[in-house]
């Protein structure tokens, strides 16, 4: 893979200032699954077009318009699953990882207002779970973490004293350089850069990354009903963000040699994300005949406010370097710094999503309770490219302007994708059955990273008396890729595949209210 980047990378550290702003990040809070209630989730997700459901509310606000009488609703879920990985070859199956989840719940107050036109909820939704490790070892003969370190020092043209006290150098080089993992060495008269880790011809390279947290989101929906055939609606949403992530990376020689001043190196990193933000959601629904419904949704960036904080620490071996004392050093990122890093504030702009959809109900009629069953599908587009980073506070052109790496780097390696949704169900008096699919497109630009989201499933209904029960099952076959550390261009990229195939039971119990 040959991608051009804009700024030096190791692991999530773009520079010592904003050290987790990478193309990754923005695409973990965008790329992300239609969550919503239990019936919702066992016809794909699909929404665009039906309503009738909370979960209108996230997709097409103008499906609340359906709602002639209110609902109070609750959906709690779990989320199982193992991690599996392949690393240059070599497969790995980790332990179980079990989550609670939390599907669309809170209140819909249907018939309000003129002709019982108007329809408002309030709900709570959680749309992202990132309680996911990341786990992945193999043997590297081509590459090493300390090469773009080494990069970024000898482009410089600084002397490593000068480095270490320069804010323009990214922390993980000062910790290379601190620990003498990137140094500098005369070969053959001629002063160079090196980086040990390198010097054994092949290495054991590991990763294990931890994360917890996921985003939710708060929405307050209207659905108004113009006449039979035309529906509009509008959401506010509050997205509200958490991400702790702590990182183990290591490399250690693999050949055997005890003396070619390289035994092994290790990194670890704990960082915090934690914020909230805005966005709209406008919809409309139309029916040219009773049993056809035409959807149309546009959704708004989200407009996320985001505080990090971020800390690190490096060491590494170095065998008999410095004997006759031991070749093993270490550092923390407060030494180089002075203390605990500030935290950062920057605002992301997720991209815009446009939502197509159609529904054939069979049977369709003023009566929803003779009802006999329905199809629907969405088609949703989403570019990631759009993916902005922006200053908080004051936006001008020389805050703008600190960004721009960020965004060039989203850029070069985000592309636009196309998602499906769809799903049926067929009611059987007070019982309903329920199937569904869903598929989300890759972000990436690079047509070796094999990516995608993809949901098969099913679930049954009850609905009597002013109650309603709905449980779903949803089993994911999801494929990623995750990077340790990227090297400079034209240098290819060793990477890892991920693979989440798991499954989410999610239960929605109602009252009419």
């Amino acid at each position: 893979m040959k991608i051009k980047f804009y700024a030096s990378l190791f692991f999530l550290s773009f520079h010592q200032i904003v050290p987790a702003q990478v193309p990754e990040e923005a695409l973990r809070l965008s790329w992300t699954t239609q969550t919503g209630t239990a019936r919702n989730q066992a016809i794909g997700g699909a929404m665009g077009s039906l309503g009738g459901d909370a979960t209108a509310a996230l997709v097409n606000p103008a499906g609340l318009a359906f709602f002639k009488t209110s609902d109070f609703i609750l959906s709690p879920g779990l989320q199982f699953g193992k991690p599996r990985s392949n690393f240059r070859g070599t497969d790995f199956t980790g332990n179980n990882n079990n989550n609670f989840v939390f599907g669309t719940s809170g209140f819909v107050l249907g018939g309000f207002g003129y002709k019982v036109r108007n329809s408002y909820a309030i709900t709570f939704t959680r749309l992202a779970d990132f309680n996911q490790p990341v786990i992945y070892n193999g043997q590297n003969d081509y590459s090493s973490c300390a090469e773009p370190l080494a990069d970024e020092f000898a482009s410089s043209n600084l002397t490593i004293d000068e480095a270490l006290n320069n804010n323009n150098i990214s922390l993980t080089t000062k910790m290379a350089l601190y620990t003498y993992l990137v140094d500098t060495a005369t070969i053959n008269g001629t002063k160079k850069v090196i980086a040990r880790s390198e010097f054994p011809a092949l290495l054991n390279q590991e990763l294990n990354s931890q994360t917890s947290g996921g985003i939710n989101e708060i929405t307050f929906a209207i659905g108004h009903e113009l006449h039979k055939k035309f529906m509009v609606g509008g959401t506010l949403g509050i997205p509200l963000v958490k991400l702790v992530r702590n990182t183990y990376y290591r490399e250690s020689d693999a050949t055997g040699d005890t003396d070619n001043d390289f035994s092994y190196m290790a990194y670890r990193e704990n960082y915090k994300l934690t914020g909230a933000g805005l966005n709209l959601k406008l919809g409309f629904i139309y029916r040219p005949k009773d049993y056809v419904r035409l959807g149309l949704a546009l959704h708004s960036p989200n407009i996320l406010m985001l505080k990090e904080s971020f800390d690190a620490g490096m060491a590494t071996h170095l065998e008999q370097l410095f004997a006759p004392n031991t070749g093993y050093d270490s550092v923390a990122s407060s030494t180089l710094t002075g203390g605990p890093l500030e935290d950062t504030r920057y605002t992301l702009y997720s991209p815009v999503k446009i939502i197509l959809s159609g529904a054939y109900v069979f049977r369709e009629v003023e009566n929803v309770s003779r009802q006999k069953g329905f199809i629907t599908a969405d088609i949703e587009y989403i570019n990631y490219r759009w993916n902005h980073f922006g200053p908080d506070g004051e936006v001008t052109k020389e805050t703008k302007a600190t960004y721009k790496p960020f965004n060039d780097a989203v850029d070069a390696i985000a592309k636009g994708a196309f998602n499906f949704r769809l799903g049926g169900e067929l009611k059987f008096k007070i019982i309903m059955a329920r199937l569904g699919f869903a598929y989300y497109g890759s972000p990436y630009k690079d047509k070796e990273l094999k990516a995608r989201k993809m949901n098969l499933s099913g679930g049954l209904g009850y609905r009597n008396k002013g109650i309603f029960i709905d449980l779903t099952y949803v089993h994911r076959l999801n494929k990623d890729v995750h990077f340790p550390y990227r090297v400079n261009a034209p240098r290819a990229n060793t990477f890892a595949n991920l693979k989440d195939n798991g499954g989410t039971a999610l239960l929605t119990i109602g009252f009419k209210i």
